[in-house]
């Protein structure tokens, strides 16, 4: 019967479906534990290290301001760009809600506030281009399981024109749950209420020497641990993408299962039927 053909190669299909996402599915787990413990370890660290920064580069702006003639203020801003937003996003698909989720969240950032667009991933690439913003916007090109250093680097020396960078990526926050976020990497990440806090600091060997640091090896730290960090939730958002596919195969296959057995017995049920009438007529 063709119905019953068609179960058939529905079922193959099913099956390849099912032996597909289980492999998706025990690669990203192996990835994911694999960089956990390090995001985890470095998340804590990187935090309080920007911190320093921010207070640090406030600190000394502070103080460029009554001394105006200084070679440092003018090393500050020379040449900088205003503000710049990165978004991580990935080359393939089976990332749950996860890119769009962190695209809608640079949408409406950029839609109150004025910002050059960077992108990292074709997927990426596709929602910017597509949805024509207007504003400016640089692609760079990077793996999405292990993103090449001289690729790192390559972003690291454009966005350090700018004064300002923020990082739009995803944040593990368990295996079910992951967050979308923000992270300012350019030392703006403090509440206002602190900067009542700051205490005056003694710079060794310089203000220039201290904030130069900051400003290359710093920004490239905390880059590549949002870079770790978007990693570790695209992982688990596959796992779960990949789980539940495998559900919806699973139960999509029960029930052509169910459909099968009934087809089945009703072919059955009519030859039987069939084999008695022929009975029936040789004996009259």
């Amino acid at each position: 019967m063709p119905v019953l053909k068609e179960i058939k190669e529905n079922l193959k299909a099913i099956a390849n479906i099912e032996a597909v996402t289980k492999t998706y599915q025990e690669i990203a787990n192996l990835k994911m534990n694999k960089i956990r413990q390090e995001v985890l370890n470095n998340r804590e660290f990187a935090e309080e290290l920007s911190r320093v920064y921010t207070l640090t580069k406030r600190f000394c702006a502070a103080q460029f301001k009554k001394e105006p003639q200084t070679r440092s203020k003018r090393s500050l801003a020379k040449g900088k760009k205003q503000r710049t937003v990165l978004f991580l996003s990935c080359n393939e698909r089976f990332h749950g809600t996860l890119i769009l989720d962190i695209w809608k969240e640079i949408l409406n950032f950029l839609a109150e506030n004025k910002a050059d667009l960077i992108v990292t991933g074709r997927i990426g690439k596709y929602l910017a281009e597509r949805s024509k913003l207007g504003h400016k916007m640089f692609y760079f090109e990077l793996s999405d399981d292990e993103p090449e250093k001289k690729k790192i680097k390559g972003i690291i020396d454009f966005i350090k024109s700018y004064k300002e960078i923020i990082v739009f990526h995803g944040r593990f926050q368990t295996i079910l749950f992951q967050k979308v976020v923000q992270s300012n990497i350019s030392g703006e990440n403090i509440e206002e209420k602190e900067l009542n806090e700051i205490k005056k600091y003694l710079f060794e060997p310089s203000p220039e020497a201290v904030l130069d640091f900051f400003e290359t090896e710093l920004i490239s730290a905390f880059l590549n641990q949002s870079i770790l960090e978007h990693r570790l939730s695209r992982y688990a958002t596959r796992m779960i993408a990949m789980h539940q596919a495998s559900q919806n195969a699973e139960e999509r296959r029960k029930n052509l299962r169910t459909k099968q057995k009934k087809l089945t017995r009703q072919l059955s049920n009519k030859k039987q039927i069939e084999m008695f009438s022929g009975f029936k007529l040789w004996e009259t």
